[in-house]
């Protein structure tokens, strides 16, 4: 289904990703893929489909921060795709499988280490492995994820570990591929960008979701909302979504699409939400930014700090040339 809020995990569900699936495929003999991708873009739902007819799995990394979780996550990623994995996974210390779920077990004796799973899986055959917003994680498991890629990319010859961020600035930081101190120091990762749709896609899109579910499409409630969601498919789908539902038309979806971005952008320090305020309201320019801030702060900004929290900005993959990357959060944005 077209309108369906959670990833798409089949082909026959993903509307108009052939390019991105091609150039998966083209990249898949590579070690490490960078999957990138402003946020709601559909990276996920891309990675899941590449998977398709593949062995492999995915591992979300969202909200990891201890070592249980990361094996919680890694457990789970394991059961989505048990259909595929069960019999590979038969037989390897460290894993336990009970009817649909999977137990590894990551201390003590008979232990099985991130790694270690991976140099079990390698010894099968080809595999793929894909970690969902990998920037996501924090010390001690930030450096030591970055010594298991390290370690895969070096060794495993049958893994193709491919690693997904909306925080595209983010994702390159962690892994830290020209840093001379970092385990992936000079490795190459192949880059594989999810494109938003253009406006005739962002049309057709709709109007597929609308008859799907046995509805003519309000083609003027269509229009406003390809143009303002300006082809992010994930606002695209909160639309249909909520108009089959009945839950509102395009000005109180967009009303509630901008109040999601707002609670993220809340989030931020004081000098990176006047930051993109000041790009919100019109200023294009380095000095531009620095004329807004001071003018609020009543202060002289050092050159150096807002250079810093400009490339943070644009590592959060929110602003590039200051110009915003998402409409809605341009809008969001004035109302902090």
């Amino acid at each position: 289904m077209l309108f369906d809020l959670r990833p798409k995990k089949s082909k026959k569900d993903l509307f108009d990703r052939e390019w991105e699936l091609e150039e998966l495929e083209r990249a898949s003999r590579y070690p490490l893929i960078l999957l990138l991708g402003i946020r709601r873009i559909g990276k996920t739902s891309v990675a899941w489909c590449f998977l398709e007819g593949r062995r492999g799995f995915l591992v979300d990394i969202r909200g990891v921060a201890r070592r249980a979780d990361l094996y919680e996550r890694v457990s789970r990623g394991l059961e989505e795709s048990l259909g595929k994995m069960r019999r590979f996974l038969k037989g390897i210390r460290g894993i336990k499988i009970a009817g649909t779920e999977v137990e590894i077990k990551w201390r003590g004796t008979d232990s099985l280490s991130f790694s270690g799973l991976l140099t079990e899986l390698n010894k099968l055959g080809r595999f793929i492995v894909i970690l969902d917003e990998v920037q996501y994680l924090r010390q001690p498991l930030l450096s030591e994820v970055r010594e298991m890629i390290a370690y895969t990319y070096d060794n495993l010859d049958n893994i193709t570990l491919i690693l997904t961020g909306s925080e595209v600035g983010m994702l390159k930081a962690f892994l830290k591929l020209d840093d001379p101190s970092s385990p992936l120091y000079g490795r190459y990762a192949y880059e594989v960008e999810v494109r938003r749709f253009t406006e005739a896609q962002s049309k057709e899109f709709l109007v597929e979701g609308f008859r799907e579910v046995g509805k003519e499409p309000p083609m003027e409630e269509v229009e406003k909302a390809v143009g303002f969601f300006d082809g992010i498919v994930g606002w695209l789908v909160m639309f249909g979504k909520s108009y089959v539902d009945g839950r509102g038309d395009f000005e109180a979806v967009a009303e509630m699409a901008i109040r999601m971005a707002a609670n993220e952008l809340v989030k931020l320090g004081a000098r990176e939400k006047l930051v993109l305020k000041a790009i919100a309201r019109g200023a294009r320019s380095w000095g531009r930014v620095k004329e807004f801030i001071e003018d609020r702060e009543g202060t002289v900004i050092a050159k150096s700090s807002l250079s810093r929290t400009i490339r943070r900005l644009e590592k959060l993959n929110l602003i590039k040339d200051y110009k915003f990357l998402d409409p809605v959060y341009e809008k969001a944005a004035l109302r902090l």
